[in-house]
């Protein structure tokens, strides 16, 4: 039984990273499911030994070492971050964030100013997906299970979606990694690397028990899930996925959204 401890946000697009992990019963106890908000909080408190943490918090300097292999990564399909607006892009001036979306709020970030030359106020909004956001905001960023739920929804006249995953694609012309497993002890990298690949190959091995068991909790349609899964994300983390985090790195450093570079200690993934 092993004794490491893991930390995750439960998202349906992280399921297949974490199907192994939690339908082992002599592992359920190793992982810690927790709030977006606190994941990265745990991690830095040591209550985890490795946590499956936004990119841009790695690249911030969470974790002394990153993980090659499992990893979520956002493919062009919709679903993995969606700007819905009701002005053009190069009318925005207010767009509302959630509290904790901070990597699609790097990744938007990123791409109006590359790809539109447009700076818009980027303003926390706790009430997202509560009430109508049209009176205060031009534009509102929607990440994880409600970008999900919103690329699956009705369209509604006036208001535009746009896929920023694939604007990230053209931008960049590399893949857009949404998390990372991140450790600090290199003493225990062998066996967690062994139960989170090994988690993570049992998960896209079984996609469609991956989607039958969200189905079951979420009452969504099985069918859908398991399209969402398979178009809109992918699960490893390799040497093109390695070089979508250094152009992260980099385009991060140009719009201040962090400090130092972090490119040694990508390539020093294991």
């Amino acid at each position: 039984m092993s004794q490491l401890r893991f930390g995750a946000t439960d998202f349906v697009s992280t399921r297949p990273l974490l199907f192994g992990l939690l339908n082992d019963e002599s592992l359920r106890h190793c992982v810690s499911l927790e709030p977006a908000a606190a994941i990265t909080e745990s991690f830095a408190r040591g209550r985890c030994d490795a946590a499956l943490i936004p990119t841009i918090e790695y690249l911030r300097g969470v974790g002394q070492y990153l993980l090659a292999g499992p990893a979520l990564v956002g493919r062009s399909a919709p679903g993995s971050i969606m700007l819905v607006s009701q002005k053009p892009i190069d009318e925005l001036e207010r767009v509302a964030v959630g509290e904790f979306c901070r990597n699609a709020v790097a990744v938007l970030r990123i791409v109006l100013a590359e790809n539109h030359e447009v700076f818009p106020d980027l303003l926390v909004e706790k009430r997202i997906g509560q009430d109508d956001w049209r009176d205060r905001y031009d534009a509102v960023l929607l990440t994880g299970d409600a970008a999900f739920r919103e690329a699956n929804a009705e369209r509604v006249k006036g208001l535009i979606r746009y896929n920023v995953a694939d604007v990230w694609k053209l931008v960049t012309k590399t893949p857009l990694v949404h998390a990372v497993w991140v450790y600090d002890d290199r003493q225990v990298a062998n066996e967690m690397a062994l139960l989170l690949t090994a988690s993570r190959d049992e998960g896209v091995g079984r996609l469609p028990a991956v989607a039958e068991d969200i189905a079951r909790v979420s009452g969504i349609d099985a069918m859908l899930i398991y399209d969402y899964l398979t178009r809109a994300w992918s699960y490893d983390l390799g040497d093109e996925e390695l070089d979508g985090i250094r152009v992260f790195n980099d385009l991060a450093r140009k719009y201040d959204l962090i400090r130092d570079s972090r490119i040694a200690a990508v390539a020093r993934a294991v």
